[in-house]
């Protein structure tokens, strides 16, 4: 099927430019303001006291971190409250999160809303709530962490879409939904605008272990080693061989050579680490982000080709996707125009590309949208990509192809040690050079070299980004208002 995908995809394009330029161009450039797939969990490891990081994850244009001592700061745009520190303010630098009830135990974000799965088993949501995704019977956002309403018991796995969110129950295995409903996002069988409630996924022969959720579909890994997905198929993203408008009930991804150990959704692609050690890709690939060699999407699973070994880890990006290894290295590929693979350049890669700069061994990674983090034993945070937002939590708003070190996390004067540096906040002509620099929670699952935030390269890429604001815009709200 051809379009009516193009219309779909642009304007799931243009969520993703609108939000990062919207809030870019209401503050001066270097101004300072303020599982799975996007987010990553760590074993407890030793760090110097509480200055330790357990959980990373990165929504469109914001980034998150849960400390040791169970307190979760966020940086970034705020355009709908995704900081959760009560205002709609962005920050370049870390601020707290206020209004969880609890310790959450799992925080999750694909695009502009945040749930965390609290260590009670309960789920409180925060920021965009258009479609009722925050699940509290309202579409008000909300810039404080609330309650979702309705849910009847203990919650295991949690899984946070573009409009959309998930749950299991730990008591009887069932799955429920959330939010927007347009491509069958809630696996009901039904297509609908959206709701504010949770509804019940109808069709899953199994229990879900892992659950994931990209942009406007959802996978699950079963109990009985097979994998799922429903939702939105417009660019065979579901991976059941065909292309289609949506699945509003889960369908079985067809060609997986066995049982996946990891799962991960990007915005329009999806990909799983198998037992045998192979990556697997499927869904768009025009931007090299299925890592096949090809741009053409793909129906159904295509191995990944080029990785330097079999990965240890996999993560999915708005458009590109990431592999760390046991040697403590980590590759990208896929879309690359504001430096998210880390190697340097701006131009897209087809096949897996090592990052520059890069210190090994993090003990967590987490990709958003257009941009990538990683965090390590000490306590150090590094991000590269879009930084037009503050998400990569530098204090600046200028973006790197290279790792810098995310500033200001700890409240002490704490500075980890072989932390990458990073430009003063007054600095928007060079991004800083880089030094050596997940799954489900506990209680579940060439050559365009780019100079600094006034090179060519930023220049030109600020320039497609504002055309294609100009050119999407319209349709994207008449969607919305149509909703």
């Amino acid at each position: 099927m051809k379009r009516p995908r193009t219309k779909v995809i642009l304007a799931g394009l243009g969520v993703v430019v609108a939000l990062i330029v919207s809030a870019s161009l209401a503050a001066p450039a270097g101004a300072a303001s303020g599982s799975p797939t996007a987010t990553a969990t760590a074993a407890s490891t030793a760090g110097p006291g509480d200055n330790q990081i357990i959980a990373l994850e990165a929504g469109a244009v914001h980034t998150c971190a849960t400390l040791a001592d169970n307190s979760l700061r966020c940086w970034g745009n705020n355009q709908y409250g995704q900081l959760g520190d009560g205002n709609f303010v962005g920050s370049p630098k870390p601020v707290d999160v206020t209004g969880l009830t609890a310790d959450p135990a799992l925080t999750l974000s694909r695009a502009v809303h945040n749930c965390s799965l609290l260590s009670t088993g309960s789920v409180e949501c925060w920021a965009m709530n258009i479609y009722g995704q925050l699940g509290n019977g309202t579409f008000t956002n909300s810039s404080k962490a609330i309650p979702v309403k309705g849910l009847t018991g203990a919650v295991r796995l949690l899984a946070v879409g573009g409009d959309h969110t998930c749950v299991t129950y730990q008591a009887d295995d069932t799955t429920w939904c959330w939010g927007q409903n347009k491509y069958g996002e809630l696996g009901d069988g039904t297509l609908t605008v959206a709701s504010t409630k949770p509804v019940q996924v109808k069709g899953m022969p199994s229990p879900p272990v892992k659950m994931i959720a990209g942009l406007w579909h959802t996978c699950a890994i079963l109990k009985d080693g097979t994998t799922w997905c429903w939702g939105f198929n417009g660019e065979g993203q579901l991976g059941i061989g065909t292309q289609s408008l949506a699945s509003p009930k889960p369908v079985q991804v067809k060609g997986l050579p066995s049982t996946p150990t990891q799962l991960v959704l990007g915005l329009f692609h999806t990909c799983a680490l198998v037992q045998d050690g192979s990556t697997w890709c499927w869904g768009e690939g025009k931007y090299g982000q299925l890592g096949n060699g090809s741009t053409k999407l793909a129906v159904k699973p295509t191995r990944v080709v080029g990785l330097p070994s079999n990965p240890t880890q996999i993560y999915a990006g708005g458009f590109h996707t990431c592999a760390t290894f046991a040697d403590g290295t980590m590759s990208c590929w896929g879309q690359n125009i504001f430096g998210q693979l880390g190697n340097g350049n701006n131009k897209n890669q087809l096949k897996p590309v090592a990052v520059k700069g890069f210190r090994p061994n993090p003990t967590l990674v987490a990709a958003g949208n257009l941009h990538t983090c990683a965090a390590y034993a000490d306590g150090a945070v590094n991000c590269w990509g879009l930084n037009s937002d503050g998400q990569l939590g530098n204090g600046t708003k200028v973006s790197s192809p290279t790792p810098v070190a995310v500033v200001g996390l700890f409240k002490a004067n704490y500075v980890p040690v072989n932390a990458t540096p990073s430009p003063s906040a007054s600095d928007s002509t060079s991004p800083a050079s880089s030094a050596p620099a997940t799954s489900a929670p506990a209680v579940a699952s060439s050559d365009n070299s780019s100079g600094g935030g006034t090179s060519a390269g930023k220049v030109v890429a600020i320039i497609v980004a504002i055309v294609l604001v100009l050119g999407l815009a319209g349709l994207l709200v008449s969607r919305r208002r149509r909703a």
